[in-house]
């Protein structure tokens, strides 16, 4: 074999015709799932600035536990006392509270049709 018989021309003409097609319909889909996510994005992005404001409350509050502590004497901050407030204090300091990442979709169609439109019809 040589070259593309014609019954393999139009067999690979009706795929890319078809790609082509269902390439349309993947193509209007994806932007109707880019604008959910982007409604997503914006209500991460609303949750993740509420969270900001926490860390920052959070922060405050460590630093008011951390001041208090420092003021009591060494025997109370080695004592009982003194060690359970640094407990509570730990746990304040290590909440996990990181925000949620955005949501991206990198999705752009192959250009197949294009590959298969360039392959060359012989081996000449």
């Amino acid at each position: 074999m040589n070259k593309l018989s014609k019954e393999d021309h139009i067999e690979l003409d009706g795929f890319i015709a078809t790609l082509t097609q269902e390439s349309e319909i993947v193509d209007s889909k994806l932007a109707g799932v880019q604008d959910k996510i982007g409604d997503l994005n914006n209500a991460i992005q609303a949750y993740n600035n509420t969270l900001k404001n926490v860390r920052d409350f959070r922060d405050g509050l460590v630093q008011k536990m951390k001041d208090h502590w420092e003021s009591k004497t060494e025997d109370w901050q080695e004592g009982d006392e003194g060690e359970t407030y640094q407990g509570w204090i730990d746990a304040w300091e290590e909440a996990e509270l990181e925000p949620m990442e955005l949501v991206v979709i990198e999705q752009n169609m192959p250009e197949h049709t294009d590959v298969l439109s360039d392959l060359p019809p012989s081996c000449e």
